[in-house]
């Protein structure tokens, strides 16, 4: 896969920002194609299966970008809606599917979440905050969080940690409103932000990535995301870890203690990576609209790293086996 990346960088970039139209374009067509057949076969009932399965070939019948570049290393299909492979030093694509497509971030929001938090609050991670009731008050089942309760005093950087590890949503909300004073600001703040580093395919409405229609990136704004998020040495600090023993006072003045554990596969070690390569940390996302999401970060034996992307994946499971799948030629 290194091999010509920089002498094809160029134009990669270049057949890529031409692409953004075609890829719309591709993705209708799947679409329409989708909805003849099943318009045709309409006297034809599908099983379920037959159902999710017709669904998973038409995202894998979604080009790949990068493999219209001749002398360009050919990468595989996938079942995600959009993936991308970026080497971090270079800034040159290494695979590039859907890239720019508009497609729900679920948790991979809280990207965006840490940078904004740490843009103003790195230099004081052991302030303290108190837990307010509309932090922790979700209208919707099944919300992962900390379980956090009004009152609880908790600093910045345990937050950050339940943040990218557990993914946890309360967190995330008590982090807007001690960092912005409100969610409002605080996603304003995120929409600024990413406006500034060129996510302009992006739109916020809250801080952890609950489903919202008007709350959409693509996988090339969130490389932009991670990339600016990877300034802050806490940010990697707090990806790398499987889990974190947390302390902290309730409202009534008695220790609560914790151990908060990872969502990341990779992180945990439940999924291996290639000999020569390490998973250097990475944020997942999952929702029933956005599906399975992940943004990781690895390194090769020579030390190079690398953002690889999958946005909306069916199944949890074939996400990992194809984010290995972008690992095997990293060390060719």
């Amino acid at each position: 896969m290194k091999r010509g990346k920089k002498v094809f960088a160029a134009i990669l970039v270049m057949v890529l920002m031409l692409s953004m139209g075609m890829t719309a374009s591709a993705t209708e067509q799947v679409q329409e194609g989708t909805e003849q057949e099943a318009a045709g076969n309409a006297d034809t009932e599908l099983s379920e299966e037959e159902r999710l399965q017709q669904e998973l070939d038409a995202v894998y019948a979604l080009p790949v970008e990068s493999n219209n570049i001749k002398g360009w290393p050919q990468g595989p299909g996938t079942y995600g809606e959009a993936a991308i492979v970026m080497e971090v030093e270079t800034g040159s694509i290494l695979y590039a599917k859907n890239i720019h497509a508009r497609l729900y971030p679920a948790s991979t929001t809280k990207i965006m979440t840490a940078l904004v938090a740490l843009e103003q609050g790195e230099g004081d991670l052991d302030a303290q905050t108190a837990v307010s009731q509309e932090a922790i008050t979700f209208h919707e089942s099944g919300v992962a969080t900390v379980k956090l309760k009004e009152g609880d005093v908790l600093t910045l950087r345990q937050l950050l940690y339940g943040l990218l590890t557990v993914s946890a949503n309360d967190a995330a909300n008590v982090i807007a409103e001690m960092t912005a004073g409100s969610m409002d600001e605080f996603v304003a703040r995120m929409n600024e932000k990413a406006v500034q580093i060129g996510a302009t395919n992006t739109h916020f409405v809250n801080p952890n990535g609950l489903h919202d229609e008007e709350h959409y990136t693509t996988a090339y704004d969130l490389y932009l995301m991670f990339q600016e998020a990877m300034k802050y040495d806490t940010f990697l600090e707090v990806l790398k870890v499987p889990s974190y023993d947390v302390s902290y006072m309730a409202a009534d003045g008695t220790e609560v203690t914790a151990t908060w554990a990872s969502s990341n596969q990779f992180t945990k070690g439940d999924v291996t990576v290639p000999d020569g390569v390490t998973a250097a940390g990475g944020k997942t996302g999952t929702t029933s609209a956005a599906k399975s999401c992940l943004v990781q970060l690895f390194e090769d034996a020579q030390g190079q790293q690398y953002i690889a992307i999958i946005l909306g994946c069916s199944d949890r499971s074939v996400l990992y086996q194809e984010m290995q799948s972008f690992l095997s030629d990293l060390n060719n």
